[in-house]
């Protein structure tokens, strides 16, 4: 652990659409929602936090601030330019300062905000911060087997199947496979997050509900 270190990324990141920056209390209301809606956690095939994060969001902000202090993992908040919500979660989990490396990428939209790409532009730019601004070499990252929005997205950014962990999560008695992805520096695919091709090509790119 290198206190600091997460102060080389630019915060606020700034995209087109979306505001990506560290969770605050105005978030908690957007939060609750989102957590109180099966469909989140279903799609991430996990609970999203602790029992008592999940009934006090404000618990969630506390501890994430505090990791980012310590250079430990870095979990912002996804906000929406146009509205101003907090529609999402995207972070970089397991920061590795002597091998240069991310353990995982992560990320989940509310599912009132899925079909709409925002996974994919939050996902680029903050992996973009990873290999610039941080210096990293190595991104990993997840998605069940069955969740084809969550595939797309890390596909779409450059990353490479690396391997599969089976019968990894088990939901409602069907249990499912983790797809494991790996992605270098110079594997990262720039997109054009403003051309009317990525807008069409974008409508399946958040998290979705595993079909039953």
């Amino acid at each position: 652990m290198v206190p600091g270190r997460l102060a080389k990324v630019r915060l606020p990141i700034e995209t087109p659409r979306l505001v990506i920056r560290l969770p605050s209390r105005q978030d908690v209301p957007d939060l609750r929602r989102s957590f109180l809606d099966p469909r989140t956690a279903l799609a991430v095939g996990a609970p999203l936090h602790s029992k008592q994060e999940m009934r006090d969001p404000l618990a969630m902000v506390s501890r994430t601030r505090s990791e980012y202090r310590r250079s430990e993992h870095l979990s912002l908040s996804v906000v929406q330019r146009e509205s101003g919500k907090c529609i999402g979660r995207v972070g970089l989990r397991g920061l590795n300062w002597t091998y240069l490396k991310v353990e995982s990428l992560s990320y989940w939209i509310d599912p009132h905000y899925w079909n709409r790409g925002y996974a994919t532009e939050a996902s680029y730019f903050l992996c973009r911060e990873a290999f610039e601004r941080l210096g990293m070499r190595r991104i990993a990252s997840q998605a069940l087997d069955r969740n084809i929005a969550s595939l797309s997205v890390l596909r779409k950014l450059g990353f490479v199947e690396e391997g599969r962990e089976r019968a990894a999560v088990c939901v409602k008695g069907k249990c499912m496979d983790m797809v494991l992805f790996g992605l270098l520096r110079n594997e990262v695919r720039p997109v054009d997050l403003l051309s009317p091709a990525w807008s069409r090509r974008s409508s399946a790119d958040d998290w979705r509900t595993p079909p039953s």
